[in-house]
């Protein structure tokens, strides 16, 4: 039964469920992740915007401003290890360029995108690619330009296309496909990385689609830097982005790394709920389903899940009504626990506009896994 006993079974893929994960690993836990697919956080930006946890009476005990700001020095210290670096955190505040040619204002970014604040150079190239689909680099360097006068800041913004040789796929590509083309395809990579050497004699930023790769580390980012002589900015095109799944990829190899035992895409078909306590969780597989037994759950599945609706009058909860006790504990209409073991994070605890959901998710999940470390590690691997 070793196979399917674990000390911690985290349930979804999102920043949550990642961090939870990550989190109860690092205590020496035997941690399985189980989700039916990634998380939201791949199709945007994966940018994390803190402000919201200022709030204090929205979130439990645990996540205190002590506790938020431990849980955010550990998320950034993950993503460092995992070679998918993000810059910033509590108190900090950069204002990023997105697809529309707008700015998002943020506390913590991808490296690449960090970069791109217009109060940090003087000028920036935004690049276009012709056979890239969706992706308008005079569009995003004209609105950007505009933004800029509107602020009262000097950066400047010009566009220029670039060309690349034809892929084994004709016609347009979409950001993923030319991602793929790069990470497989040498040539390919060093043809884009000497057109973008020209561009990049006259610039202190090249502003790039998210096109470099699923497999490229910071470390490689940093190279293509050296090489072309200039900063780079990717910026998140449609989803779902580029920036987004190879922080996922990246992620899911560092977690495989500390020990963790990942299996997606299939559905979890109910808890295994016993006097009060979840002794596992029946996984969908295919063949036979797959029962998973574990000390602890963490429910990071999104506040759509229904894997605790048994008990139908937790349906009637409002906004206003705490789903979680203190402890992230997942608590009935009636204000009692449904199972001790069993702790919830994510999006089930927004109470706050939908912004803050990936700084609500990376804080909730970490104290999810630490609390989830309390019931007893039974099964680490020696």
């Amino acid at each position: 039964m070793r196979a399917n006993e674990f000390d911690v079974l985290v349930i979804g893929e999102g920043l949550s469920g990642i961090t939870a994960a990550a989190a109860a690993c690092q205590r020496g836990a035997h941690v399985m992740l189980a989700s039916k697919g990634p998380g939201t956080f791949v199709l945007g930006t994966a940018c994390v915007d803190l402000e919201g946890l200022h709030n204090r009476d929205l979130f439990p005990t645990c996540c205190g401003s002590s506790g938020q700001e431990e849980a955010i020095r550990f998320f950034v210290e993950l993503t460092a290890a995992a070679g998918c670096a993000y810059e910033g955190g509590v108190g900090e505040r950069r204002m990023v360029p997105t697809i529309m040619g707008t700015f998002a204002d943020v506390s913590l970014a991808l490296r690449s995108l960090w970069k791109g604040d217009p109060r940090t150079f003087t000028k920036a190239v935004v690049v276009g690619i012709e056979s890239l689909f969706a992706f308008d680099a005079r569009f995003v360097a004209a609105r950007l330009s505009v933004h800029c006068r509107e602020l009262g800041l000097s950066a400047s913004y010009c566009s220029a296309d670039i060309g690349l040789p034809p892929s084994k796929r004709h016609g347009w590509l979409t950001p993923l496909e030319m991602a793929s083309e790069i990470d497989r395809n040498p040539f390919y990579r060093q043809t884009l990385i000497a057109c973008l050497k020209r561009l990049a004699q006259n610039a202190d930023l090249l502003i790039l689609p998210g096109v470099l790769g699923l497999d490229t580390s910071n470390e490689e980012i940093r190279r293509i830097e050296d090489e072309i002589g200039c900063a780079i900015c990717e910026l998140p095109t449609l989803p779902p982005s580029v920036p987004g799944l190879r922080l996922l990829r990246r992620l899911e190899s560092h977690l495989t790394k500390m020990g963790t035992e990942i299996c997606t895409g299939f559905s979890i078909r109910n808890l295994c709920i016993d006097q009060g306590r979840c002794v596992g969780a029946v996984l969908d597989t295919p063949g036979r389903p797959r029962t998973v037994h574990a000390d602890s759950v963490i429910l990071a599945s999104g506040k759509f899940s229904r894997l605790l609706e048994s008990d139908t009058d937790r349906e009637c909860l409002s906004t206003h009504v705490d789903r979680v006790s203190q402890q992230l504990q997942p608590l009935n209409s009636l204000g009692a626990l449904l199972a001790t073991n069993v702790y919830e994070c994510g999006s089930v605890l927004g109470k706050l506009e939908s912004r803050y959901g990936n700084a609500i998710a990376i804080v909730s999940g970490y104290h999810a896994g630490m609390l989830a470390c309390e019931q007893g590690v039974h099964y680490a691997r020696p």
